[in-house]
C-alpha cells in the first residue's frame, strides 16, 4: 500500500497567491470564503497577503460573491429556494445577499412545474393544466417527496400537486 504524503503548506507570496486565484477562477466562480479555504490549505496563512490579494482580485473585477451569487442561483433553477439558501450559507455567502437573490415564489412555482414536467417525460403546460399529475395518493406522495428533496417549499408543492 502507497502512502500519500501531504505536501508541506508553502510561504504565502502575493504573486503566486494571486496567480492561483486566476488559475482557480478561470476554472469556476468560487466565492470569498472557498477562496480563503483553498488559499490556507496551499499556504501557509497569512492574512495580510490574503487581503491584499482579494483586495486585488476586487479591484479587477475577477471575484465577487454578489456575481458568485446570482450565477449559482441561474444555475441551480432545478432547486426550490430552501436547498439553494443551504448551499449558499455552506458556501459562506451572507444571508442578505442570499436573500436579494433567492427567487421568488412565483418563479419558484414555475421551477417546480418545470422539474416535475421533466421528471414526468411531459410538457410544462400539461403539468401546469393538471393533466399529466397522477390521481392516486400515494403517487402524489412520491412526487411531493421529490419535489421536497429538491428544496421545493410545501406550499409550492401544494400549488403544483393540486393537494
Amino acid at each position: 500500500m502507497r502512502f500519500k504524503y501531504k505536501k508541506k503548506p508553502k510561504q504565502a507570496d502575493e504573486r503566486q497567491v494571486f496567480q492561483y486565484a486566476c488559475w482557480l477562477l478561470a476554472r469556476r466562480n468560487y466565492s470569498r470564503a472557498e477562496l480563503l479555504e483553498k488559499f490556507e490549505k496551499k499556504y501557509i496563512p497569512d492574512a495580510a497577503v490574503f487581503a491584499k490579494v482579494f483586495a486585488k482580485l476586487t479591484k479587477l473585477n475577477l471575484q465577487s460573491d454578489e456575481s458568485f451569487t446570482e450565477g449559482f442561483v441561474r444555475a441551480h433553477t432545478h432547486w426550490g429556494a430552501r436547498r439553494i439558501s443551504i448551499e449558499l450559507k455552506r458556501r459562506g455567502i451572507d444571508e442578505e445577499l442570499i436573500e436579494i437573490n433567492l427567487p421568488t415564489e412565483i418563479s419558484e412555482i414555475e421551477n417546480a412545474r418545470e422539474v416535475l414536467a421533466r421528471k414526468l417525460h411531459t410538457s410544462t403546460s400539461s403539468v401546469q393544466a393538471g393533466e399529466k399529475i397522477p390521481s392516486e395518493y400515494s403517487e402524489k406522495q412520491k412526487l411531493a417527496a421529490f419535489l421536497a428533496r429538491r428544496g421545493f417549499s410545501i406550499d409550492v408543492i401544494r400549488e403544483v400537486l393540486g393537494f
